[in-house]
């Protein structure tokens, strides 16, 4: 109920959404816009190799193993953004330093989705590259939101804390994952998920889920506080 309490849990919510959704949904909708075809990969040569297998199936199987990188990228930010977090937080302070990240985190991803959403089929893009992008900058919350129960509570009441966020998080997905598949049957005109399309179908589903990262950031980047606000101050 603490005012911090609340500001951890908004962020949750919208990268929670933001994370599922690109990893369940990210595959299918590179293989929708056809951007496994610059990889070197004979897809139908591939699939007639396996005949169970169709070339559907194996596009989507790469667009998935396109998506490898973006999470070893997100795991180097991860590893750094710490260390650079307590030496901004020496500087600029650590309640300026964790607004600023959450709100690079949660914005940045937001915007970026937002761009898939609005760009024209002539544009010259690299939806995976973007999709890269959007998931290394979700890692700068590891300096902001994934640390602030440490600031607001008491050792005796920061596990607590850290565990409703992560709830938040992964409830949030769960949700978005589900409601994203139903928006993509509904915005596939009824022909559902097999449809042949040009990707159009996920722009509202995008825009949800990046409206959430932005909001919920915000909320962070607005009310949060580096002051104890849970537990006893006397059991420091």
């Amino acid at each position: 109920t603490s005012k911090s309490g609340r500001a951890i849990l908004a962020p949750q919510i919208g990268q929670g959404a933001l994370l599922y959704s690109i990893a369940s949904w990210g595959p299918l909708y590179l293989e929708r816009i056809g951007t496994t075809s610059t990889l070197s990969l004979d897809i139908d040569s591939a699939a007639s190799a396996i005949t169970s297998i169709s070339s559907v199936a194996v596009t989507a199987s790469v667009a998935a193993s396109s998506l490898i990188l973006p999470q070893l990228t997100q795991a180097l930010v991860g590893v750094s953004i710490g260390t650079t977090a307590d030496q901004l937080s020496s500087v600029i302070g650590t309640r300026f330093t964790r607004r600023v990240l959450q709100l690079l985190s949660g914005v940045g991803p937001a915007v970026i989705l937002w761009y898939l959403t609005t760009a024209n089929s002539g544009d010259e893009y690299d939806p995976t590259l973007l999709f890269g992008a959007a998931q290394t900058l979700s890692a700068l919350s590891l300096g902001a939101v994934s640390v602030s129960h440490l600031d607001i509570a008491t050792p005796s009441t920061a596990g607590a804390v850290y565990a409703l966020g992560n709830v938040a998080a992964a409830a949030s997905g769960s949700v978005m994952v589900n409601l994203f598949g139903t928006l993509l049957e509904k915005e596939s005109g009824g022909f559902g998920l097999d449809a042949e399309t040009d990707g159009q179908e996920f722009g509202l589903p995008f825009q949800i889920v990046a409206f959430l990262s932005a909001v919920g950031s915000s909320v962070y980047a607005l009310t949060v506080e580096t002051d104890l606000q849970i537990g006893d101050s006397e059991d420091q």
